[in-house]
């Protein structure tokens, strides 16, 4: 016994609304996502170059309990860890506290991601180093990188 198909069947028609329905627009969230995520993980990357440029920064340093986010080396300093920013503004460094272990030179860098991102929006990315003194002095600072 035959049977006829009729020319819906015949093309599958089913599956095709399948995919269009379905895989396609998992596939587009998907690569979206992707994106999203790789942009996150370059700024994670440019926070974790900032904090090791401050450490090397610090270490330079003789004496940590004078003013040393001031002056032409903090100048330079600042040019250059501003560049990593993400979005290129000037980073911000916040009040050194010198409480810490003794010996212990203790750098936070942080970033809030814009509002404007589709999926990690207002996520705040921050990266820590702590690494021991060259002088046997400590300091722990916070650096900010500005969202805009």
């Amino acid at each position: 016994m035959r049977t006829r198909k009729n020319w819906r069947n015949a093309i599958g028609l089913g599956q095709i609304m399948a995919t269009l329905l379905v895989v396609l627009p998992t596939i587009a969230f998907s690569v979206t996502f992707l994106i999203s995520y790789w942009n996150v993980m370059q700024v994670d990357y440019k926070l974790k170059l900032i904090a090791n440029l401050t450490a090397d920064y610090v270490n330079a340093e003789e004496d940590l309990s004078s003013a040393i986010f001031t002056g032409s080396d903090f100048a330079n300093y600042s040019a250059t860890a501003s560049s990593l920013c993400p979005n290129g503004s000037s980073l911000v460094v916040g009040t050194p506290s010198y409480t810490g272990p003794k010996g212990v030179v203790s750098i936070t860098v942080q970033y809030t991601t814009p509002a404007d991102d589709a999926y990690l929006k207002n996520k705040l990315i921050s990266t820590k180093i702590q690494t021991y003194s060259y002088h046997d002095q400590n300091i722990s600072v916070v650096i900010t990188c500005p969202t805009s």
